[in-house]
């Protein structure tokens, strides 16, 4: 889980391996190895995370060391003799014995021992137990025997898959026990490889067929689809219908700015004239102000010529 980035260069230089290899060059079993991969994450060497993790040929080292720590952890943690002998009935009762009044010598004897044997046999069950559990080992390795990691050594399918595989064909393979004491019998392998071969990597066959549910549930799909795919349509025509109508909208409205501007071009143009024919009148004004003995211009000579004709 931790990547190291100083040493990123030479990990990415170097082969890595997966969690199957490392329990095939180092034999630890798979469980055993995951058990190590999240107690001591710290200190292996890695590369991704989840699935995809791998590890450096570094970190086979740091495995086996691992496991020489944990060599006097095996098993279940057994309890001590004096921790089981306080939790026994029996001293429960010696305890209860002493609190009470003083009895004959024979009986508080006899009393006495009884609690004591008692605590012997309860300190020699968890050694007995240990003994019964090296011995059905013994015996399933005697018997031929193979347990999950072996399996995956034997066939070259990985661990997970091994577990899937009985999880879903349990009844398939010749199997004896249950839980982490199952173990199969030799002819399992050639079950495993089988089943191996029925499913290959890459999800379905070309030619498989699908489940009725399924194609229940596409042709459901399918009939919305269509429905869906008219919906749009429909709203589609909507839209392009009121987009035209925004077009001649549009339109209406250029050639009515068109024809204003028209007017006011011509609007301008006169009034331009009208303020020429102001300013021509005033300066004419102006001048004849400024010489009041001078006989008027030629259009005033002209306009007194045409009265006197007339």
């Amino acid at each position: 889980m931790a990547e190291q980035p100083a040493e990123g260069s030479q990990q990415a230089a170097a082969k890595l391996l997966t969690l199957t290899e490392v329990s095939k060059k180092t034999g630890i079993s798979m469980p055993t190895l995951q058990r190590y991969k999240k107690q001591f994450q710290g200190r292996l060497p890695s590369v991704g995370r989840g699935r995809s993790q791998r590890f450096p040929e570094s970190a086979l080292a740091v495995f086996e060391e691992i496991k020489q720590e944990n060599v006097g952890r095996r098993g279940r943690p057994r309890k001590g003799a004096a921790a089981a002998a306080k939790r026994t009935p029996a001293a429960k009762k010696a305890a209860a014995a002493k609190q009470a009044p003083p009895k004959k010598r024979g009986v508080a004897k006899k009393a006495a021992a009884a609690p004591a044997a008692k605590t012997r046999r309860s300190a020699a069950k968890p050694a007995a137990r240990g003994k019964s559990l090296a011995a059905r080992a013994s015996a399933a390795v005697a018997s031929g025997l193979l347990t999950l990691t072996e399996i995956s050594k034997k066939t070259g399918i990985s661990y997970p898959t091994l577990v899937r595989y009985v999880k879903a064909h349990a009844r398939k393979l010749p199997s004896v026990g249950a839980g982490r004491k199952r173990r199969f019998h030799p002819e399992a392998i050639d079950v495993f490889k089988r089943l191996r071969s029925e499913s290959p990597r890459g999800g379905r066959k070309a030619g498989a067929k699908k489940p009725a549910a399924r194609a229940a549930r596409a042709a459901a799909g399918g009939i919305d689809l269509t429905k869906r795919l008219a919906a749009l349509e429909k709203a589609y025509k909507g839209v392009e219908k009121t987009l035209q109508g925004w077009e001649k909208k549009l339109a209406g409205l250029v050639g009515r700015a068109t024809k204003t501007a028209g007017r006011v071009a011509k609007t301008a143009t006169r009034a331009a004239r009208s303020a020429a024919g102001l300013r021509e009148a005033k300066t004419t004004a102006k001048r004849a102000a400024k010489r009041p003995g001078r006989p008027p211009g030629r259009p005033a000579k002209r306009a007194a010529g045409r009265r006197a004709k007339k």
